[in-house]
């Protein structure tokens, strides 16, 4: 049987049979719950007269062998930090992901256009995923066709949210599941709804997700 793969989550279990990317900023130490990480330079937490110190933790932690992948990273457009600061972090954030060949953890909050927009000019080898995805499947089709992947979590499990039509759409070789950072969902209970969703077995599922992890991630 496949283990259950949750790419991002603020609060690692240790609970056999899910293999937990823990997603940490600056600042932040790994709790020891699991030997999987991503490391980046979120937006809300920025700050300029730390910038220097932020680029200088990302580039050491980002070549550590239990580091998956770059972010979270991206753009947000109702946090306060500095469009500038955000815009110069993003890229950096990129340039890293390319730099030591690991997928970048999207986070964007009213900005699809512009993140593309960066996409369309940088052109990364690197995979890009937007994590927490739970946006109108209008919005997950321009990302799919940019040759983005999404990453699900609890919203699947509320009634009427837009990420289950948009899930049903994705391809299944383009979407994974997460906890993000509520610490009250099982990533078991984010696969059951996602398989439910699909019309395939749990079984399934996990099978697809595994093959989607050892592509993207290496793990």
């Amino acid at each position: 049987m496949c283990n259950f793969f949750d790419i991002h989550t603020h609060f690692p279990t240790g609970n056999a049979g899910v293999t937990e990317l823990e997603n940490l900023r600056f600042g932040q130490v790994a709790s020891g719950q699991t030997k999987f990480c991503s490391v980046g330079l979120h937006p809300w937490y920025l700050k300029a007269d730390g910038f220097d110190a932020e680029k200088q933790w990302l580039d050491q932690q980002s070549v550590l062998p239990g580091v998956c992948a770059i972010g979270e990273a991206g753009l947000d457009k109702v946090c306060d930090t500095p469009w500038s600061l955000q815009e110069a972090a993003f890229r950096y954030c990129i340039d890293v992901s390319e730099t030591v060949q690991k997928p970048l953890v999207i986070h964007c909050v009213r900005a699809y256009n512009e993140v593309i927009q960066i996409k369309k000019h940088r052109k990364p080898k690197q995979s890009w995923i937007f994590h927490g995805f739970n946006k109108h499947p209008d919005t997950a089709q321009m990302l799919l066709k940019e040759g983005c992947f999404l990453s699900f979590g609890a919203a699947l499990l509320k009634p009427g949210n837009h990420s289950a039509e948009a899930l049903i759409q994705t391809p299944v070789d383009r979407f994974f599941l997460e906890t993000d950072d509520d610490p009250d969902v099982e990533i078991a209970a984010i696969y059951e709804q996602a398989a439910l969703l699909r019309g395939i077995s749990l079984e399934q599922l996990k099978r697809l997700m595994a093959e989607n992890v050892r592509k993207c991630f290496g793990v």
